[in-house]
């Protein structure tokens, strides 16, 4: 039964034998792939990724697909997946360990010059997956479940096989698989989920997995509404000048997108608030803009930079790949991108250039006093990730301009006797 359901697979898919990753846990679904791909004749490597998560238990795994490996004739890549603390706080335990474990299974596929890497997920898995994305308030995207074939190179070809089938084929072949305990830890929802399920008989099983072939099918239909609606596209973001009134449509673009800018992205939640600014992925953000919703990739944290520069000098600025630009001002301004104030008579012309400070204080114009930094920034709502970018000129210990929002009207030009400057900060590759 898996023997034929994987060569059926490879059928459909117009896939010849190849050269193969396969991902052997050591539990009875991967150990069942790999024996199943041996009788096909491809050219299989297996990759076991230990995350050392129980102990003396995940040794016992990596010792049994070593063994397996060897009994078998199998080249075998072990991988250590160790998880980093902040990306379990951040992401939880499963979701750092599938982040892990997909990125060490793509660089052994690149190693190996693979064509796939095969995952044995199979129908009981998709059955699960789907009650998971409904229990999680899922769209039509997240009742797709678990793809067949993914554009990374990721294949699963046992959708069609379920558990029992599974155990029987194990059972032909003399072998007993791994088992791991945390698969009956209630504290994961899928474990939940799959105890449920083990009331139900199998063509409960084909039911709510086949709810995943329906879902693929509508979702081709909903791309093709989706294509005809106009956005504005870089690599690092998406403008939507306008959203589809129906909720489903609406759904499907934003899923779309950022599978676009993120192939790994889990599916969004159906009931995703877009009136306001949220984290949609790890590394993509949802941003209510000027009547535009904006998906982004998440700016990088910036660290604080502070330089020293003096009239009719200019100053790289690495951080933001721009050029900081002061020089003595003739009566009217140079261009219209400088900025004008006034230092003293005589003063020196001496600065400091620098990102915002816990406790920078700033004199608006036509303000009679200071008022925090902090709060003109958002009086002025400049989005949070772009407040510590901003270039702050300093004299004397004071702002004089908050690049591009405003100067100090303690430096504003005026009629008075004083000496006259402009500064200006253009965008560039390199300094000028």
């Amino acid at each position: 039964m898996i023997v034929a359901s994987i060569r059926r697979f490879f059928a459909a898919h117009d896939v010849a034998p190849c050269t193969i990753v396969a991902a052997v846990s050591g539990g009875a679904d991967s150990t069942a792939l790999l024996l199943a791909l041996l009788e096909l004749k491809f050219d299989v490597v297996a990759a076991h990724v230990n995350h050392h998560l129980r102990g003396d238990e995940s040794n016992g795994d990596e010792a049994f697909v070593r063994a397996l490996c060897e009994r078998v004739g199998v080249p075998l890549e072990v991988a250590d997946g160790r998880l980093d603390d902040d990306a379990v706080k951040r992401a939880g335990i499963e979701a750092a360990a599938r982040e892990v474990r997909t990125r060490l299974l793509l660089d052994i596929k690149q190693r190996r010059n693979a064509r796939f890497i095969a995952t044995a997920h199979q129908k009981n898995d998709q059955a699960e997956t789907i009650l998971m994305r409904l229990f999680t308030g899922s769209g039509i995207a997240g009742l797709r479940g678990i793809h067949p074939l993914r554009d990374d190179g990721f294949i699963r070809p046992m959708l069609d096989v379920t558990r029992a089938d599974v155990e029987a084929f194990l059972r032909e072949r003399n072998i007993t698989p791994r088992i791991d305990s945390s698969n009956a830890d209630p504290r994961f929802l899928r474990n939940r989920i799959r105890a449920t399920l083990r009331d139900y008989d199998e063509s409960v099983i084909d039911n709510i997995a086949g709810v995943a072939e329906h879902a693929r099918s509508m979702w081709r239909i909903i791309e093709r509404e989706i294509d005809s609606l106009e956005v504005e596209t870089t690599a690092d973001e998406t403008r939507f000048a306008k959203l589809p009134d129906d909720p489903l449509l609406r759904h499907a673009l934003l899923q779309r997108h950022i599978r676009r800018l993120d192939p790994h992205a889990r599916d969004i939640a159906f009931d995703l608030d877009i009136t306001k600014r949220a984290s949609v992925t790890k590394s993509l953000e949802l941003i209510p803009r000027n009547d535009q919703l904006i998906l982004r990739r998440k700016p990088e944290p910036i660290d604080d930079y502070e330089f020293e520069i003096n009239a009719n000098d200019s100053i790289f600025i690495a951080p933001l790949n721009a050029t900081f630009t002061i020089h003595r001002a003739t009566k009217q301004p140079s261009n219209h991108a400088t900025q004008p104030f006034h230092l003293p008579r005589g003063a020196t012309p001496h600065f400091t250039i620098r990102n915002r400070r816990d406790g920078d204080r700033f004199r608006p114009l036509g303000l009679g006093h200071e008022k925090k930094l902090k709060d003109l920034l958002i009086d002025r709502k400049v989005p949070v990730e772009e407040r510590d970018r901003i270039p702050l000129l300093i004299w004397n210990g004071e702002i004089v301009w908050v690049a591009g929002i405003e100067v100090s009207d303690s430096f504003k030009v005026t009629d008075a006797d004083a000496d006259r400057y402009e500064a200006s900060v253009v965008q560039s590759g390199s300094p000028t």
